[in-house]
């Protein structure tokens, strides 16, 4: 079965692929990425050596209508799992519009290829899956002793979750109105290998180690939850399999930024305090 992984080379992606090379000896991944400032080829070395016969590397732009529909007509996967996605918060701010380039028009690109490829005189091609992957920031900020399920509604609150909640919105749509076979995943915050040093897992630990300021911003109180990337990505593996609905994959481990950050300096064994304006 042929899996096209678009986003392969970024943090999530690039984890998803060693695991399923690893795991899956009936699984040939194409790896496909525009290799952006979150993409990089090392997430990657050394696979195409390894699984010569299973993997591939294509350079290409999700939203490029005409690159993924090159790969659809040459490659023909089964399976499309979608973790291209513009995802820094601040860069939303600065700037939406990429992220709606991305994260919307990118996602619609790949779900037209899918129905244009995969339903036949109106009937969906058997064992052929597309899944999203989305986030828990569409569902807003999370209250302290509260958690987030399917049944959440969305309440994105900046740039970033809403382009991310419109895609979702979009695969949705295209269940329900074509029958596309989807599934959408919204996990919490990942930590883990690869993760572009910018996040706040590294940051904090790359500051401790080096004795710096740690960047707590505002008060320090939003509640976030953390999920080691391997535990996502296994979940995913299996997600396939599922019917069409959204699913939230997440620990249940919630933690202040402040609560944090003062794991991150008892680890490092670091020993300079928050700097003043980040307290």
């Amino acid at each position: 079965m042929t899996w096209l992984v678009t986003g392969a080379a970024g943090f999530i992606g690039a984890n998803f692929v060693h695991l399923m090379l690893q795991t899956r000896a009936d699984c040939r991944i194409i790896a496909y990425d525009k290799l952006t400032y979150a993409g990089n080829l090392e997430n990657l070395a050394g696979l195409d050596e390894a699984y010569p016969d299973r993997y591939s590397f294509i350079r290409g732009d999700i939203a490029d209508t005409e690159a993924v529909e090159g790969v659809f007509a040459k490659l023909a996967p089964s399976v499309v799992i979608n973790f291209a996605a513009e995802s820094h918060v601040d860069r939303s701010i600065h700037d939406a519009r990429v992220f709606l380039e991305t994260n919307v028009v990118g996602s619609q690109c790949l779900v037209d290829a899918c129905r244009r490829h995969w339903l036949v005189d109106g009937t969906w091609i058997p064992g052929k899956k597309y899944i999203q992957i989305s986030t828990d920031e569409v569902y807003g900020s999370l209250p302290a002793d509260g958690a987030f399920s399917e049944n959440t509604p969305l309440a994105p609150r900046n740039p970033y979750a809403a382009s991310k909640a419109a895609a979702d919105m979009l695969v949705a749509a295209a269940h329900h109105t074509h029958g596309l076979p989807a599934c959408t995943t919204r996990c919490s915050n990942n930590y883990g290998p690869y993760q572009f040093p910018e996040k706040l897992v590294p940051l904090m630990i790359r500051n401790a180690q080096a004795h710096e300021p740690l960047p707590v911003y505002g008060d320090g109180k939003h509640v976030r939850d953390w999920l080691y990337v391997d535990d996502h990505c296994r979940a995913i593996a299996k997600g396939h399999r599922q019917s069409h609905r959204s699913r939230s994959a997440g620990p249940g481990l919630q933690h202040r930024r402040q609560q944090r950050a003062g794991k991150y300096l008892r680890g490092a064994q670091a020993h300079r305090f928050l700097a003043p304006n980040n307290r």
